[in-house]
């Protein structure tokens, strides 16, 4: 039996899927990126460093402030600055803010309407909407941080390295803030809503890998470390992890310790849940969720977890913010950065790790005594996570054949979708 659906929709980017079950055994499940090469990496060779995080944020649409963030982090992981503690958190409060709005858009407009096999999100939407109004103000909530701390909603402006361009008003955070009751309301909303969904019964021990750090549930920094128990600094990650290229395809792939892993909402959940904050930590408590979760269908109940928790750290940062803020000049005017000179005046390399909304993001800059990139490595979400789903789907296959060919399409399609996969970002 041959499976195969051309273009799977409602993700950000195109793919395939490909599979063979022979004699009742699948003999093969594969994922086909379908997006062209984008060499980004490539085209940031030869460049001024000041223009990466302009460029590697252009990676993505949906995730584009931690494509640049990390960028800038590894920038100054290279020069050795130390951003202040108030750039910091302002920060981890566009970081929050991306997570909030990427998985209330994937988790009730792509994902949870697959639960229930409706194809069209206007009658989910007709059947649902005070969770469909709940996922809106999640987003405006999201989007409208991000247009007072980043100067945008999309392709920050503000952040440079070593600060800020321009800090947020007060009075503009202080908005923000009065939306803060309306956005815990509604996450609350889609979590228990998320929490009833149908979960298909799935199982299979794997490996899991989140950014870890003492005392928060960490977004913005700190150390890798896999479930199995080992942790690595950002320098490190890219050595014990495997990143190659599969022949013909544009997205690369990654193992680690020669199998495949999972990053991402559930890997986070797994790894970090006695970091939640107060009200998503209540959350988990009252749902009876027992840990490692090793069914990959949940991970859209971890994002819609995590929404729980970073909208309260989102507030909570807020709320801070307002009583501390105050003016101060980047340090990346100070030092003069903006002549792109390395201030080291040798070859420099940086590094830093994130976690995107989908899971691990990974930069490496190598820089000359010039400010010109001469070697860049990024290694994405998608790219960590597509082998996982692979080995998902060989164990899920089975459970399919006695269905109709369009119930087996749409049941394959809920899984991939699950994962929340980025192929723009796995292609970059």
């Amino acid at each position: 039996m041959k499976i195969k659906i051309n273009h799977l929709a409602k993700m950000e980017g195109h793919l395939d899927f490909i599979g063979d079950i022979l004699k009742g055994d699948v003999a093969s499940a594969k994922i086909k990126t379908t997006e062209g090469v984008r060499l980004i990496e490539s085209i940031l060779v030869g460049r001024k460093f000041s223009d990466a995080p302009i460029i590697t944020a252009r990676i993505c649409g949906i995730c584009p402030v931690v494509h640049s963030l990390n960028t800038i982090k590894t920038i100054e992981n290279a020069f050795g600055l130390k951003p202040s503690v108030q750039t910091i958190k302002l920060r981890k409060l566009m970081e929050l803010s991306q997570i909030i709005h990427s998985h209330a858009l994937h988790l009730y407009f792509l994902s949870m309407p697959d639960f229930y096999g409706v194809k069209d999100d206007l009658d989910f939407i007709k059947k649902h909407p005070t969770q469909a109004s709940s996922a809106i103000t999640l987003r405006e909530f999201g989007l409208k941080i991000l247009e007072v701390v980043a100067g945008r909603a999309i392709h920050p402006i503000a952040c440079e390295v070593g600060g800020f361009k321009v800090l947020p008003k007060k009075k503009k955070l202080e908005e923000l803030l009065e939306m803060y009751e309306g956005a815990m309301s509604a996450a609350m909303q889609l979590v228990l809503f998320a929490a009833r969904l149908p979960f298909p019964k799935f199982y299979r021990e794997m490996e899991f890998a989140a950014l870890n750090q003492k005392g928060e549930y960490a977004v913005y920094d700190g150390e890798v470390k896999f479930l199995a128990g080992k942790t690595v600094k950002a320098k490190d990650y890219s050595h014990i992890i495997t990143e190659y290229q599969l022949l013909g395809l544009a997205a690369k792939r990654a193992n680690y310790s020669g199998k495949s892993f999972m990053v991402g909402a559930l890997a986070r959940l797994n790894i970090n849940h006695n970091q939640l904050n107060p009200q998503a930590k209540k959350v988990v408590k009252d749902l009876k969720l027992e840990f490692p979760i090793y069914n990959t269908f949940m991970n859209i109940l971890a994002q819609a977890i995590e929404i729980v928790q970073a909208t309260e750290a989102a507030g909570n940062l807020l709320a801070d913010l307002i009583k501390t803020l105050k003016p101060e000049v980047s340090l990346g005017h100070k030092l003069n950065l903006i002549a792109n000179a390395n201030p080291k005046n040798k070859i420099t390399i940086g590094y830093s790790v994130m976690e995107a909304p989908r899971g691990i993001l990974y930069d490496m800059l190598e820089i000359g005594a010039n400010g010109i990139i001469t070697k860049a490595d990024i290694i994405t979400p998608t790219v960590q996570f597509l082998n996982n789903l692979e080995d998902d789907l060989k164990v899920y296959l089975p459970n399919l054949k006695k269905l109709s060919a369009a119930e087996r399409e749409q049941k394959i399609k809920t899984l991939i979708r699950a994962y929340d996969p980025c192929i723009s970002c796995a292609t970059h």
